[in-house]
Parts: structure tokens; sequence; C-alpha cells
């Protein structure tokens, strides 16, 4: 007969020899059980001892189990999750989709800028050129030569972008004014009340004072220099409009332009893919455009065919342009 703990009771809480003897007799094939009998019969409290001993390894064999049956949980669960459809792709296209939408610019100061290398002159974007596609762009805005003069337009109105995948951004295209032959966006119809900007004045002018200037006033100072091919000093204008107005629309497209002419390809293309993703899309065109030439300096090849894709789809004034852009 096989050993059990009924058994080893009754042999251990029996005070009859007979029926000791009988329980031995059932064991004396099983040397094991033999031994466990002549161990626990030479201790006092027999059964008080083996009951200890089997409370002990019973406590060891459920947390052990227990432990088991929690790993194998935890197990399948990380595996089901590899099963879930699209858990992982959506987490990433949302990272992803995150980090686009919030660009970091930077706000330059004047020691960093100084510290800039313009580009050789076959390799910048001049401001003749870009005046030359913005009135060929806007026949009309050709026919404006003063300052602050208004491209003829109705209030602001909504546009809807074609060829667009991800959800769409309330685009409208803004008043517009020219600076020295330049569209900007006249943002004194959607600032109210307008703030003035702080700017340092250099040391050599006032020493460490800092003025009140109109935004306009800077906007104007800063497109100034930007035609004077002035990039370093244009730029610190620019980086001190975007310091109070984080989306002007002005200071990115131009700023990123100077930065382009600094060669800092990878700051003016935070400047352009911030254009994309503000309400205002007067720039949106020259933006792409220009952030093209971006990709194309810094051999970015999947990005550079993306966005050419993209130019090429819209048909719009560019598509021209990009069509004869190869990637170097």
């Amino acid at each position: 007969m096989k050993a059990n703990r009924a058994l080893f009771k009754k042999y251990l809480r029996s005070t009859d020899p007979k029926e000791k003897r009988k329980v031995e007799n059932n064991f004396t094939d099983d040397d094991f059980a033999m031994d466990a009998l002549e161990g626990y019969r030479a201790q006092p409290n027999s059964w008080e001892a083996f009951e200890n001993f089997d409370y002990r390894f019973n406590k060891r064999a459920r947390f052990k189990r227990w432990g088991l049956l929690s790993l194998a949980f935890l197990v399948s669960l990380g595996i089901g999750s590899l099963f879930v459809p699209g858990k992982s792709a959506h987490k990433k296209e949302n990272v992803q989709a995150s980090t686009t939408q919030r660009q970091i610019i930077k706000i330059h100061n004047k020691a960093e800028i100084n510290r800039m290398k313009t580009a050789a002159e076959t390799e910048r974007i001049s401001p003749r050129q870009v005046i030359q596609e913005i009135q060929m762009k806007s026949p009309e805005a050709g026919q404006k030569k003063e300052l602050l003069a208004r491209i003829p337009q109705v209030s602001a109105k909504h546009i809807d972008l074609k060829n667009q995948q991800k959800p769409r951004l309330n685009l409208k295209i803004g008043r517009e004014l020219l600076i020295k032959n330049f569209k900007v966006l006249d943002y004194r119809y959607y600032r109210n009340p307008e703030k003035e900007v702080k700017k340092v004045a250099p040391p050599n002018e006032f020493g460490d004072q800092e003025l009140q200037i109109p935004y306009i006033n800077l906007l104007s100072r800063s497109i100034e220099d930007f035609s004077k091919e002035e990039y370093k000093l244009a730029l610190f204008h620019f980086d001190q409009i975007l310091a109070t107005y984080p989306d002007d629309a002005n200071a990115l497209f131009y700023g990123a332009m100077c930065l382009y002419n600094l060669r800092e390809f990878s700051q003016a293309e935070s400047r352009f893919l911030k254009l994309q993703h503000i309400a205002f899309a007067n720039f949106r065109e020259e933006g792409n455009w220009y952030l093209l030439r971006v990709y194309q300096q810094t051999k970015n090849e999947a990005a550079f065919a993306s966005l050419k894709s993209a130019i090429l789809d819209e048909k719009g004034f560019y598509a021209q342009k990009a069509e004869s852009l190869r990637y170097d």
C-alpha cells in the first residue's frame, strides 16, 4: 500500500502496538516511508512535528504555485498585447504628430548669430529672387511699390486643402501688405490690442537698454535688413518678434530664409515646418518650396521625394519649379 497522510496519522497517534505493526507491514516495501516512521517514532509529540513540517511544506508549495501562475499571467498579457491591431503603429503615429506640431524654435542671441557662417553667394536664396517669385505668383503685387501698400484683398477667408491625409487644420488666408516689396501678413487686423515687442538695443548704440517697439516698426526694420542681405541682423530682429509671438508667420518665414542663407539648415527646417501648423496659410506654398530646397541641401532623400510629390499634386505656382529641381 502506498504511504499517505492518513496512514502516518494513524500510526503516530495510535497507542495500540498491533495497529502500529499492521501499518508498518503496509510500508515494508517502501524504504523512504519506513525511515520516516523510524525518525518520527523517536520524537516526542511526533504527530505535532509531522503537522508542522507538513504546514511549512504546503506553504512553500502554495507560494511557488501562485508565483508560477502570476508569471504565466504576465507573460500571457505581454504576448496578447502584441496581437492588438494597430496599437503600436497608432502610438508611434501620435508621437510623430505631436513632435511635428511642437517644432522647437530656437531664439538666438547676438553671440550665437555672429558665429554663423554666411553661405557662398551661389548657394543663397537672394532677396531679389524672393521678390520676383512673389510678383510672379501675385501679379497685382508688382504694381505696389510703396512701403506698407496693401494688396487688394477681401477679409480673411478659409481655404480647403486637397490631398490631406491628416486631420485638417482650419487654415485661412489673412490680409497682406507689402514692405519693401516683400509680402507680409498684416497682423494689425488680428491682434487687438497689438503688443509691443521688447528689443534689447546693441551695446554700441544704447548700452543694454531695453526698448518697447511697436510690432509693425520692428517688422519693417527686419524686412529692410533682409532686403539688404544683412541676414544676421535680420535674424536677430525676427527672433525678437518670435520671442513675443511664437507663431508669427512673417518672422517664421523670413527668419527661416535667413537661416538658410546662414547654412543653419536644421533650424530653417523647423521654422518652415512650423509654418505648416499655424492657422494662417499665407506662406504655405512658399514655405514648402523652400523647405524642399532645405532637404536638397541636407541630402534628406526620403523627405525630399515626399514633399516634392505633395507640391506636384497640388499643381500650384511652385509645381513647375519642383518638377525641375533634382535631388543631388
